[in-house]
Formats: C-alpha cells, sequence, structure tokens
C-alpha cells in the first residue's frame, strides 16, 4: 500500500507542477496542464487498506490486521471471475468454496473491506486462500426478517455446497488467517 500512496504523490506532485508552466512565457496568459493517468487504486491493490507491509494476497493472509473479504457464489461463472460486468465494475466471483476439517477454502476473485459497512477498497487476483476455522468461528446465514442465523460448521458446509451456484454473497470477516466470522448473505 505504501507503494501506492507513493506513487499516487509522485503523480499529483509532477502534475502540479506541470501547472505552472507556460507555454509562452511573454505572453503569460497561456498554461500548459500536464494531463497523466492514475492508476485506479481499486483495481490494483491486492490487499487491505490497513495493510502497508504486504503487496500480495498470500501475503495479507498473514497479516494481524482484520479485514473482510467477499464474493458471489458462482460456480458456473468462473471464467466472468474477476472480468467487468455490464457496468464495468470488476466482478467478485468465488466459483469454489468448502470446508474441510478446520480450514476454510475459498476460491476465486474476492473484495477486501476494512469493515463490513465499508465500500471494498481491493480486490484479490483469483488466487485460492484457505482460512483457519477456530472454535471461536460464527457461522451465519443472512437475510429475510428474524436477521442473522446461527448455524454449526457443518450445517455451514453444506450450505456451501448447496449454494455453490446460488449468485449468494459470501462475506468473510479474517484476522491474520483465521475466520473470526462467516456469512452467506441474501
Amino acid at each position: 500500500m505504501r507503494k501506492v500512496s507513493l506513487l499516487l504523490v509522485v503523480s499529483i506532485c509532477a502534475t502540479l507542477i506541470g501547472c505552472g508552466k507556460t507555454e509562452n512565457a511573454d505572453a503569460g496568459a497561456a498554461t500548459a496542464v500536464s494531463v497523466e493517468a492514475i492508476e485506479s487504486v481499486t483495481e490494483s491493490v491486492s490487499v487491505p487498506e490497513t495493510d502497508t507491509a504486504s503487496t500480495s494476497f498470500t501475503e495479507a493472509l498473514a497479516d494481524e490486521g482484520t479485514y473482510w473479504m467477499s464474493g458471489y457464489l458462482r460456480a458456473s461463472d468462473k471464467d466472468s471471475a474477476g472480468e467487468p460486468d455490464e457496468s464495468g465494475v470488476l466482478q467478485a466471483i468465488i466459483y469454489e468454496a468448502y470446508i474441510e476439517d478446520d480450514i476454510l477454502t475459498v476460491k476465486g476473485v474476492t473484495n477486501f473491506r476494512n469493515d463490513k459497512a465499508q465500500d471494498p477498497v481491493g480486490m484479490n487476483d483469483g488466487d485460492e486462500a484457505a482460512f483457519i476455522i477456530t472454535d471461536q468461528t460464527v457461522f451465519q446465514m443472512v437475510g429475510g426478517e428474524d436477521g442473522p442465523e446461527d448455524v454449526t460448521k457443518e450445517e455451514f458446509a453444506q450450505y456451501l455446497k448447496d449454494c455453490a451456484d446460488s449468485g449468494l454473497l459470501l462475506d468473510i470477516q479474517v484476522n491474520g488467517a483465521q475466520v473470526v466470522v462467516a456469512q452467506i448473505c441474501a
């Protein structure tokens, strides 16, 4: 993230310096404006915004920070993962997710957020990620009038299988490489 921030600062400084130059010094009226494309942060960042040292999705797994990652369960849409939709927004698609023993494995392109209510601040590039399930991990089915429903790890594993191509949102709160909360949201 520091590299991206430094790149943005350097680009802005170069643009501002270009604004002060004139094409015709005698006329003093015409000003040359330097226009430079700045890479979109939301498309290039591969780890949560709070992580200032990591530069890849794999390194984020070892991070001690807490963040949310999410994607839509669409097993039959693997080729669309990470591709722009009709609106030009990159698609966060999880084409495979399962629980085996105490490991939650997610395959696909996912969004990152620093907290649940925030818009995504970055995307991974389609890697496979495995997260540790602990005795404190909370599994929930979210949607409907009654609010979140807590379920067991075994029930959640079955819901992951049953909802693999449903288009529902898989939302996971991660602390380091451990799952704090895993939700399937309608």
